[in-house]
């Protein structure tokens, strides 16, 4: 009695041990996929966000839902993959265990098997070839579908004030309708490839037995060598016909593959410099030095002592994809304190010219060259110090591998609509100059944190930025003030709340916002694009004001005449005429005697 409680304990114990396995073995398949994904997603983020090819590719529309490739390609990848590996590693062992034994009991049967499965895999290769492009069209479709809800979500103030509810859930419905059409077909397909998948499991249940019990009865055999044979064969059909039994995971896997191989592919073709690359093209660079020769732009500038920051010679911008001139011949140079106001009807090309300087354009020809400070410098270059002493002929820095034509150097682009990003008001007046040193110090790291998602910052970005101190919760609050909206404060409870900023700030507020930016980090040159359409003209007088002060020269485009008061010359660009080689730009300064009287019209 006794000795039978122990064998019953020890087979509970036994059993109990067993499922404990299973248990771990999944846990180590699923914590070895997070890992894989975790890296992979870092990855492919950080050659995303290099050189801007995010910007390339949601400008000239290369590629559809980057995001939904990143997060739910990569998670569908990684667990699929790995999933794939061990179920081809058990099948290649358990081929390998009941061949021998298969092909001992009777080597013909082991030949009708291999023929059997060439012949499945043949069919369902047939029948459903179509799944892997339905598989892909459905990737897309769901992810169009989901992002015209974002744009409602992140729109929502404009459609409610247009009244575009109407509009929106049509706009939405053909999404949907499209998904749901791609999906019929899809569901069609994989019916009928289930109906042949079931047959042929079922139909070869009765082959092994059917060729082996003329043995049995001939008594060559026994009874038992049957059933033998029968699991040996199940086991090796198993085996043998994974892609059979798996094909429309096999074609959803598919076509994950092919999506992450053209995101892949766009990406590499990007660092390599060749994505939508023109063959002649804007020549940006960043000199290190201590000042420059005059430009001779034309006769429309003449000889200055002050320190040059900016040059733009001989450059004719055109449009990425149509390849229109916008703008022919241009030539100017900024000096210090030489504020230029850039004019023109709308489709002028003045936002565009400011995209060739921030090097997002380079479509065209010339050179734009902006002299920046080295880290160190203690003041501004001067006249008597025009020697270049170092320069970059693209607008890339290899050791950060990210343009650097960061506010770091000395330079800053505001546009008219600011970017909100997504954390507190500190966070907000930080960005870009200290970004990373706030999420090193804010955030809390895991124990089990993975290093490659941690963003470590280059010790030569790092040394750059400590010139400048991360500025302190009084300085925040002062610039603040400084920009007129300190009341935000009392508003959201401090710097450290987090908010939608883009839907509790109105315009004029997130303008206020990025001006409050711009002090901060005190950059050498400021270039503006309509930053203060949303302001009244006092404030907007008040801003201006402001960076003078602060000894920021800048470049600003807009259509307002109480503009001309706060610069000292005026560009002047017209629409370009496509038959014409004459030049669409006009420089000029702005005289006082003639300011005032433009002011009273």
């Amino acid at each position: 009695m006794i000795t039978r409680q122990l064998a019953k304990d020890w087979t509970v114990t036994k059993d109990t041990s067993f499922f404990q396995f299973f248990v771990l073995r999944d846990y180590a398949r699923e914590t070895l996929s997070l890992r894989w994904r975790c890296w992979m997603t870092s990855y492919f983020m950080q050659r995303y966000l290099t050189d801007r090819t995010f910007y390339k590719i949601q400008s000239q529309s290369i590629i559809d839902n980057p995001d939904q490739r990143i997060v739910d390609d990569l998670s569908s990848f990684t667990s699929t993959a790995l999933s794939f590996s061990l179920t081809l590693f058990n099948a290649a062992v358990d081929l390998i265990s009941f061949s021998n034994i298969l092909y001992t009991i009777y080597p013909p049967l082991f030949v009708v098997l291999l023929l059997y499965s060439i012949g499945g895999t043949v069919v369902s290769i047939f029948l459903g070839k179509g799944l892997v492009t339905l598989n892909f069209l459905q990737e897309k479709k769901e992810a169009d579908f989901r992002y015209g809800l974002v744009r409602v979500r992140e729109n929502a103030e404009s459609i409610a004030f247009y009244g575009g509810e109407d509009n929106e859930l049509q706009l939405l419905l053909q999404r949907f309708t499209s998904a749901f059409e791609n999906l019929t077909q899809l569901l069609i397909s994989s019916r009928n490839l289930e109906f042949f998948t079931n047959g042929y499991r079922y139909l070869i249940q009765i082959v092994p037995a059917a060729v082996v019990a003329p043995m049995y009865f001939s008594g060559k055999i026994e009874f038992g060598v049957i059933n033998q044979s029968v699991s040996a064969f199940s086991h090796i059909l198993g085996d043998v016909s994974l892609v059979v039994y798996q094909f429309q995971a096999i074609s959803a896997f598919s076509a994950v593959i092919d999506r992450l191989g053209e995101f892949d592919d766009i990406l590499d073709s990007s660092r390599s410099k060749s994505l939508s690359d023109p063959m002649e093209y804007i020549n940006l660079t960043y000199s290190h030095v201590k000042g420059s020769q005059v430009l001779d732009s034309n006769g429309s500038t003449p000889p200055t002592t002050s320190p040059r920051l900016l040059d733009v010679e001989s450059l004719t911008l055109k449009t990425p994809k149509s390849n229109s001139t916008l703008v022919r011949d241009l030539s100017f140079a900024i000096d210090e304190k030489d504020n230029l106001l850039v004019v023109g009807p709308s489709g002028s090309g003045k936002t565009s010219l400011l995209r060739a300087l921030a090097g997002l354009w380079n479509t065209g020809k010339g050179k734009i060259t902006f002299y920046v400070e080295k880290a160190g410098d203690a003041q501004s270059p001067t006249s008597s110090e025009m020697a270049p002493v170092e320069e970059n002929s693209a607008n890339v820095n290899e050791e950060f591998g990210r343009p650097i034509n960061s506010n770091s150097k000395s330079v800053f682009f505001l546009p008219q609509r600011p970017y909100m990003v997504l954390g507190s008001l500190r966070q907000q007046l930080l960005y870009p100059t200290w970004t990373e040193e706030v999420v090193v110090s804010d955030t809390t790291k895991p124990g089990g944190s993975l290093p490659f998602l941690t963003q470590v910052p280059n010790s030569k970005n790092v040394s750059e930025k400590h010139r400048v101190p991360v500025p302190t919760t009084d300085d925040l609050t002062q610039v603040l003030e400084d920009v007129r909206i300190g009341y935000i404060l009392s508003r959201f409870k401090g710097l450290d709340t987090v908010y939608e900023w883009s839907s509790v700030l109105s315009l004029g507020e997130q303008q206020r916002l990025a001006f409050a930016r711009l002090l901060l980090s005190k950059p050498k040159l400021a270039l503006l694009d309509e930053s203060t359409s949303a302001l009244d003209e006092v404030n907007e007088a008040h801003l201006y004001e402001k960076m003078k002060a602060a000894g920021i020269t800048y470049i600003s485009i807009g259509h307002r005449r109480t503009l001309y008061a706060y610069h000292n010359r005026v560009l002047d660009i017209s629409s370009a005429d496509a038959d014409s080689r004459q030049r669409n730009w006009n420089i000029k300064f702005i005289e006082q005697d003639t300011l005032h009287n433009f002011l009273k019209l």
